[in-house]
């Protein structure tokens, strides 16, 4: 696999001002974990200021939501992380999460295929899942906030981590667009616009929040393609408790409003399974 190409990030991210820094690394267990670790020591702040980026080519332990490990193929994916120092109320800091789905929805629209956000934290191509996205707040730097991001880009059907994800490369071809050849030079340049594309929308909706310190801005452009909101759902809690109903919108906080036997519950924990017609997952 060719590697991601670093100069064209930079003259893309970090020479305009986008982004104060963007590290790249060969492969490493977690881009978040290793973030979380850089905050407990000494010059955190200044060796990873705001709109600092960690990218790499192969992630070995990553962790989703509810601590799920998942890895990533050395060039098949996009695994990267961003250290962000948002002026944004704690109770909004959920939707940081959504503003990150938002941008890479809005990336591969522009590309042809029809995505969609899954509340709270992943980006699907008609429900196959295309991307997952995971915040974490630094223990030692409770104003940091670590937004962790994968993207499936050239991972072949046989190379996904469960049945019902997909790739970009996959959904192209399924769509009739043209696709490169997992191993080209072609396909590598891929993956890296991808990850331009991706931050550079990002930047540009966080210059919106941090202008408002609110999330008010991009608030609705959010909830306008989280295809969960007006979907029956299945949520399982952590307690191993469930509920049925229908997801009615998001909440001020980013919790999800689901309307349950007539009565309207929020839901900031859990995962959520859309349900056909039929009653199925």
């Amino acid at each position: 696999m060719h590697p991601l190409d670093t100069e064209l990030l930079h003259r893309r991210l970090v020479q305009p001002g986008l982004y104060a820094r963007l590290h790249r690394v060969e492969s490493t267990g977690s881009t978040n974990a290793d973030l979380l670790a850089a905050s407990a020591q000494p010059g955190f702040s200044e060796q990873w200021p705001h709109l600092s980026v960690l990218t790499a080519e192969e992630q070995t332990g990553g962790r989703g939501r509810l601590a799920r490990a998942w890895s990533s193929p050395g060039g098949g994916s996009l695994s990267s992380s961003i250290v962000l120092r948002p002026s944004l109320p704690p109770e909004q800091r959920h939707w940081l999460s959504l503003a990150a789905g938002l941008a890479l929805v809005g990336v591969l629209r522009s590309r042809g295929l029809p995505a969609a956000m899954k509340w709270p934290n992943d980006v699907h191509v008609e429900d196959r899942k295309i991307s997952g996205i995971l915040a974490a707040v630094p223990p030692q730097s409770p104003e940091t906030v670590i937004l962790g991001c994968g993207i499936n880009v050239l991972l072949s059907a046989d190379q996904l981590p469960i049945p019902t994800a997909t790739s970009l490369l996959l959904e192209l071809q399924r769509a009739g667009l043209p696709a490169p050849a997992p191993d080209s030079p072609q396909a590598a340049r891929l993956r890296t616009e991808l990850l331009a594309d991706w931050l550079e929308s990002l930047a540009g909706l966080l210059q919106r929040i941090q202008g408002a310190g609110d999330i008010e801005p991009i608030r609705q452009e959010i909830i306008a393609v989280i295809s969960t909101v007006g979907r029956q759902v299945r949520v399982e809690l952590p307690d191993g408790s469930t509920a049925h109903g229908t997801a009615t919108g998001v909440e001020p906080e980013g919790a999800l409003a689901v309307e349950v036997d007539g009565r309207r519950r929020s839901f900031s924990v859990g995962d959520v399974y859309h349900l056909r017609q039929s009653g199925g997952a």
